[in-house]
């Protein structure tokens, strides 16, 4: 009995490991002074098969730094759907609010269970057709996109409110632990994103089906899950006995995936937990390296598949029948490096590290402002903040291609939009007062800024005025002209999509935009 308790004992310091592991990795995710990272950070996302399978359907070559995810396939066939139950992050944080907040029962809904794989099927036949949703129900993405705008700057907001109040009443302990936690545990700016609530309201309800059925998400809707199931069928490394025991039967409630039937053994629903093997009274069950002959059914029909299927290559038309986003949203703005629009919101999982490792606090994520199917995709928002003339961190992190990794020469040339001016509201235009905080602030080698003086007349006088104008050839669209403006509420120079570089110009134009 000691070696079966080793055993689960060894799974769950696994857990944790890989959860502080990935923790580790996220906090690292930031720029520390050095402009290339030092950390693996996109690990989580390059174990991920649905990231690859994104990548897999986008247009254009595969993404081979996603090689360790195929890997993982291959040591699922082997040995079973263990990643959920030893690796997974989001599943560890599962059985940790369940022991806190408590659980519903083992096996409440039986009949939700093939909901996953309607999903997952539903969403690949999308892919197929041209519209890639699977980054909203990744469960990495959803952790990782749930850390990025909610977790961590609350975490970090909480810190800084802590060692302000330490340094103010002098608390020796905690002064002498800021250099730790500021060089290697928090951000280097405070991090703010526009849908940080609505992300943790999402991560508290997939949270708190916890309480309606252990490991809900997991067993019902995790199209991970599903895709791991699928390759699990035929696993090596089994369950004995392969069904309920006749004069026991505990398995049905205490199993938290409801592997165990009647007649056999889900092995695609089997996460290798071993728990089985500590609270099975006679001590019966043990997991051998002995595989089936024949692959083993889940739960789901033919027709349940045709449905599916069918839905997924209904959507894809469907959502590609509207308007490019760029035209209905001329602030529609990607970060530089991003590919094609078409193809970055089919490669694009929107697992939000770009978003993370942004020093100008530029990138947020996308509401409605892509259309219905760019949901917490990155754009820039440059009232907020600006794309840094000097960063490439966010080609760095992107795990699918989505955003591609530029040197720093290339970077600097990127266009991403053009600023344009509102002369409604720009101070020389509207007031006839002058303003240089435009021209100060533009970071590119030939300033894309510049000044006219011209004669005007101010208040029955007549004096020579600084009249900006914008160089299309020679601006960037970093934006720091829009967060830099001094105006309250909507800036007077604003950044649209007009020449970005990775859209095809339908006109030249050498003209300066005033």
């Amino acid at each position: 009995m000691s070696a079966v308790r080793s055993k689960v004992n060894l799974r769950r310091m696994v857990q944790l490991g890989c959860l502080f592991g990935f923790l580790w990795l996220f906090v690292q995710t930031e720029y520390r002074g050095v402009d290339q990272l030092p950390y693996p950070v996109s690990l989580l996302f390059r174990l991920d098969p649905l990231a690859a399978l994104a990548d897999l359907l986008a247009p254009g070559p595969f993404s081979w730094s996603l090689w360790p995810a195929l890997i993982l396939l291959v040591f699922t066939v082997l040995f079973g759907r263990f990643f959920c139950g030893w690796i997974c992050p989001l599943g560890t944080t599962l059985d940790g609010f369940g022991k806190v907040a408590g659980r519903g029962p083992a096996n409440a809904q039986p009949r939700w269970r093939k909901v996953k794989y309607l999903l997952l099927f539903t969403l690949t036949a999308a892919g197929f057709g041209g519209l890639q949703l699977l980054g909203l129900f990744d469960p990495l993405a959803i952790f990782l996109r749930s850390l990025t705008f909610a977790l961590y700057p609350a975490y970090n907001l909480g810190l800084n409110g802590l060692f302000d109040w330490a340094y103010q009443t002098d608390v020796p302990i905690l002064n002498g632990l800021y250099p730790l936690f500021r060089d290697n545990l928090m951000a280097f700016f405070q991090p703010t994103y526009t849908l940080g609530l609505f992300t943790l309201v999402v991560f508290l309800l997939i949270l708190l089906l916890e309480r309606v059925e252990r490991r809900f998400w997991c067993k019902n809707l995790c199209p991970l899950g599903a895709l791991l199931g699928l390759c699990s069928r035929r696993s090596l490394l089994i369950r004995q006995p392969g069904k309920l025991c006749s004069d026991c039967q505990l398995c049905t409630t205490a199993c938290r995936m409801n592997a165990v039937g009647k007649t056999e053994l889900k092995a695609s629903e089997c996460i290798e937990c071993l728990d089985c093997t500590i609270y099975c009274p006679q001590q019966r069950v043990r997991f051998v390296l002995k595989g089936p002959a024949t692959a083993q059914s889940v739960d789901v029909t033919r027709r349940d598949l045709l449905v599916s299927v069918s839905a997924g290559l209904v959507m894809a038309p469907v959502a590609q029948i509207a308007p490019p986003s760029y035209k209905l949203n001329p602030y529609l703005i990607r970060p530089p490096g991003a590919v094609a629009e078409d193809e970055f919101l089919r490669r694009c999982i929107r697992c939000g590290e770009c978003m993370k490792v942004c020093i100008g606090q530029a990138l947020h994520p996308a509401l409605f402002q892509a259309g219905g199917v760019g949901l917490w995709t990155p754009l820039v928002t440059p009232r907020i903040g600006y794309c840094e003339y000097n960063c490439i961190l966010c080609g760095q992190v992107c795990p699918t291609g989505a955003i591609r990794q530029l040197p720093l020469e290339e970077k600097r040339k990127t266009v991403i939009g053009l600023a344009v001016f509102d002369k409604n509201r720009c101070l020389p235009f509207a007031r006839q007062e002058e303003c240089l905080v435009c021209e100060e602030h533009c970071p590119t080698a030939e300033k894309a800024i510049v000044f006219e003086e011209q004669t005007v007349l101010v208040a029955g006088q007549v004096r020579r005025l600084k009249i900006p104008r914008v160089l299309p050839d020679k601006c960037i669209g970093c934006g720091i002209c829009e967060t830099r403006c001094p105006l309250e509420g909507v800036s007077a120079i604003r950044v649209i999509n007009e020449v970005e570089s990775r859209r095809p110009q339908t006109f030249e134009s050498n003209t300066a935009y005033g």
